[in-house]
């Protein structure tokens, strides 16, 4: 039995490497309904105990938003049951569409997600 936890633990641990190397430091975009991209994300981090996004908004004005430990408890509030229960699969569908060569998320940076 230990031997299969442990196989799934390096299994999922190469899939994450693989798409971490597959998509190098490619921004995230978050993008409004239309398909136009309204925030580019380049970097999340941690600093002084504080969640770190830099990216830019609209794509002229760069950005460095901080959010606070209050601020990340109080958004648990915005997350419904059934995100929680669709992000296992929204997290597959970017990883496969990330790693897959040739995929519309590689192709087309503006190209509209169904």
């Amino acid at each position: 039995m230990i031997w299969v936890v442990t196989g799934v633990v390096v299994l999922l641990i190469a899939a994450v490497a693989l798409a971490r190397v597959r998509t190098d430091s490619a921004p995230a975009r978050i993008r409004s309904r239309y398909g136009q991209t309204m925030v580019k994300i380049t970097n999340v981090g941690v600093a002084d105990r504080q969640l770190v996004i830099k990216g830019s908004i609209m794509g002229a004005m760069p950005a460095t938003t901080v959010v606070r430990p209050e601020e990340i408890w109080k958004m648990l509030g915005c997350v419904g049951i059934r995100v929680v229960l669709a992000m296992p699969a929204l997290l597959l569908i970017g990883w496969w569409r990330c790693v897959r060569p040739n995929s519309p998320a590689k192709v087309d940076g503006n190209a509209r997600f169904r």
